[in-house]
């Protein structure tokens, strides 16, 4: 199709209500935007894997208008400002006008934050990308934007789809079983997770787990059942006895590359292709059953800039804006055949896609409950630590909130906060970790000195 052709299909659609944004049709490269041609020269892919692009971002003409009325879109998310200021290059040239305000955030400011005040009537965000897990408390309030009527939606996998079409995966994870290349053979990597526990290899410090087991436990728990489960985290737990780490993922698989440990379960080939990069001795393996790829998802928020929400999800879950993420952020495109073309991470390991399950928000929500529940008695019974709650004046607040430190029985104690799993509440509402000071009275459940709290309430 020439130039010409491909304007007159452009005006037509624009007389029957459409709209593309300042450009249109991918099928000659120098149509594209100027960033989106420096992006797929970069990544050494063709303009040709943006197949369909032209109906992907041909909204109704209406939200088109209604976006540049509203002039602005407020996004709440966790890539780094800069990853996102690159990646959105794009989507300035295509709707220039349409101002986007990000923010990076926690879980509580990027999701409790705009549920709490979604209750009291007031939108303060107008598109979430990771609800961590909370996507069913938008939906009962019936607060989320309704996505099937977006043009690029009947593109995109159903794996990727909510069952409501209330929210869709934006990107995808896969945690597996990750190793120090310079001290682990491929050949002494595990076959299947039974492997792990049958093994000698891995008995002792020789192996470290994370305080995270719905990574990669849960996948086991349904596929495997609850009987085997329980069986294989039982001698997980008491006969290899792994280092029982207390920091964060990418935190624990830094020190993995640094020798702390042999292997740890369980990494993400995200992680590893960065470590790798800066010649970090990692590497990444998954045991069959291979542990599930999680979809993380985004959605829209009722009453606020509707329309320019709309219309940036919109390019973000096209092609474009899938290109755009990968090659600013490496988060690898919810389109299998970007992937197949080069948009993937080059680990050395690749999970064969027919193994491979998907697992969003809305799934396996009474298996996780039961299986976090196993898995906090067994981390508890290692560590010989029991759930205390005590009531105490905090007298220190420290890394914004990361940190509170209080007296039991004149004993110094402290403990971690965590974003995801302490529950932090002021004068009995939720609230985020900065929200507690120093000097108020709380009760606090915890396991012990310097671990994570599971609850802190506290009053001013």
């Amino acid at each position: 199709m020439t130039r010409y052709p491909m304007r007159r299909a452009l005006a037509a659609l624009i007389a029957g209500g459409f709209a593309y944004g300042a450009l249109s049709l991918p099928a000659d490269a120098a149509d594209l935007p100027k960033s989106t041609q420096e992006m797929l020269k970069k990544l050494k892919v063709d303009a040709s894997v943006l197949k369909g692009l032209d109906e992907a971002l041909a909204v109704p003409k209406s939200m088109l208008d209604g976006a540049r009325k509203e002039g602005q879109v407020r996004i709440g998310a966790t890539h780094d400002p800069k990853q996102f200021r690159d990646f959105i290059r794009p989507f300035h040239e295509r709707y220039p006008g349409i101002e986007v305000h990000y923010a990076r955030a926690n879980r509580y400011d990027r999701v409790i934050k705009p549920l709490i005040a979604l209750k009291s009537g007031k939108v303060i965000v107008d598109s979430i990308m990771g609800f961590g897990g909370n996507t069913f408390q938008y939906e009962k309030l019936k607060a989320l934007v309704n996505m099937k009527d977006l043009p690029v939606y009947k593109q995109i996998p159903d794996f990727m789809k909510s069952p409501s079409g209330n929210f869709v995966g934006q990107r995808y994870l896969t945690r597996c079983f990750s190793y120090n290349t310079n001290k682990v053979k491929k050949s002494d990597l595990p076959k299947t997770w039974e492997d792990v526990v049958t093994n000698k290899r891995w008995a002792g410090k020789n192996l470290a787990i994370v305080n995270r087991p719905d990574y990669w436990a849960l996948h086991i728990w349904v596929t495997k059942g609850e009987a085997w489960t329980k069986d294989f985290l039982t001698k997980l737990f008491l006969e290899v006895k792994p280092q029982l780490r207390k920091e964060g993922n990418n935190a624990a698989m830094a020190l993995l590359g640094a020798g702390e440990f042999d292997a740890m379960i369980a990494g993400t080939f995200h992680r590893t292709s960065t470590l790798q990069k800066k010649g970090t001795p990692i590497g990444i393996h998954c045991p069959e059953p291979v542990t599930p790829t999680t979809v993380s998802p985004v959605g829209i928020i009722k009453g606020g800039n509707e329309n320019a929400a709309k219309l940036f999800v919109n390019w973000f879950l096209s092609r474009e804006g899938q290109v755009a993420q990968f090659h600013s952020a490496h988060y690898i495109p919810l389109y299998p055949d970007l992937s197949d073309a080069g948009l993937d991470h080059d680990v050395g390991f690749k999970p064969d896609i027919k193994k491979r399950v998907f697992y969003r928000e809305d799934q396996w929500r009474k298996e996780k409950a039961e299986m976090v529940k196993f898995w906090d008695g067994l981390w508890f019974k290692r560590t010989g630590e029991k759930m205390a709650k005590v009531a105490a004046k905090i007298t220190d607040v420290k890394r914004g909130g990361r940190r509170y430190h209080f007296k039991v029985g004149g004993k110094e104690q402290k403990v971690r906060v965590s974003s995801s799993r302490t529950i932090v509440l002021v004068n009995g509402d939720r609230a985020g970790r900065n929200a507690v000071k120093k000097g108020m009275s709380c009760e606090i459940t915890y396991p012990g000195n310097d671990q994570t709290a599971k609850e802190v309430s506290c009053k001013k």
